[in-house]
């Protein structure tokens, strides 16, 4: 079930703000913006607002928000900005945190990592220092097929990311006969499911492969920021319903091991009309 949220009112999880003409200002989150009115979600609960009374909107990157970073050219976007953009993707249904679960086969073995489950069979992957990452990886689990379609729509989140005209020409050269490119600093690898680490999965994946060899960690600790991957999935790669509250309870006592604040989100989704909900963890 979906958890609400209560945080300070310039908190991460308020990262917009709404000046009215009588003198008001509210801080929260922007559900539906449309040229009418704006649904906002603040700390005491939703407000429809009309334009006619707003004065100004600020919704651009501050150093309060949690959904934006600044990503350092050559290098690959933090855990924030990715978050950003797929807040705003209107492909991007549904996007929760989920546990992550142990990989001991290929270059990505024993890395810990963030994982979040996209709609229903896609994750995403981010791995090592999630405001540094050194890899990030999409992909499709259950025995989905990854079609042109998927596939096109992971590439371009991706190359929005990029820096050069060559990098985006490596990222778009993966597919049947071709597996592996890379250009200046980053390299692209396609993973799938009958690969010893595609895991019945197709995966995409970016990376430095300067530093990837550097977050790898020792058995001991890799056990303990992840879990066997039938405990948070099933055959068909869907989540297991009937572990939900104890991998929420896992990844609330873990979120310091993997280097993530407790901001309080868990995840996001849309409901059935279109406007965006947040998933939370209970605060106080």
């Amino acid at each position: 079930s979906t958890t609400v949220v209560r945080a300070a009112n310039n908190g991460p999880l308020n990262p917009d703000r709404i000046e009215m003409k009588d003198g008001r200002s509210y801080r929260g989150l922007i559900l539906r913006n449309d040229p009418h009115y704006v649904l906002f979600q603040t700390p005491t609960g939703e407000m429809k607002l009309s334009k006619e009374e707003i004065r100004r909107i600020h919704d651009a990157p501050d150093d309060h928000v949690f959904f934006a970073d600044i990503t350092t050219k050559g290098n690959l976007p933090s855990w924030r900005s990715i978050v950003h953009d797929l807040r705003t993707h209107d492909s991007i249904k549904f996007f929760e945190q989920i546990p992550a679960t142990t990989i001991d086969n290929g270059f990505l073995r024993n890395i810990p990592y963030l994982s979040f489950r996209v709609n229903q069979h896609s994750e995403l992957n981010v791995y090592g220092d999630p405001d540094d990452p050194v890899a990030i990886e999409f992909g499709i689990l259950g025995g989905g097929n990854f079609t042109d379609r998927r596939r096109q729509v992971f590439r371009e989140f991706i190359a929005g990311h990029l820096d050069t005209r060559k990098q985006i020409a490596a990222l778009y050269s993966l597919g049947k006969d071709q597996r592996e490119a890379h250009a200046d600093k980053l390299s692209f690898r396609l993973i799938s499911p009958d690969d010893a680490d595609g895991y019945g999965g197709w995966w995409l994946v970016v990376y430095r492969a300067d530093k990837i060899d550097r977050a790898r960690v020792s058995n001991e600790n890799y056990a303990k920021v992840t879990l066997p991957f039938d405990e948070v999935n099933k055959r068909n790669g869907s989540l297991r319903t009937d572990r939900s509250s104890a991998n929420v309870q896992w990844l609330e006592n873990t979120m310091d091991l993997i280097g993530l604040p407790s901001t309080g989100l868990r995840g996001f989704y849309r409901d059935k009309e279109g406007i965006f909900r947040i998933i939370g963890y209970e605060t106080n």
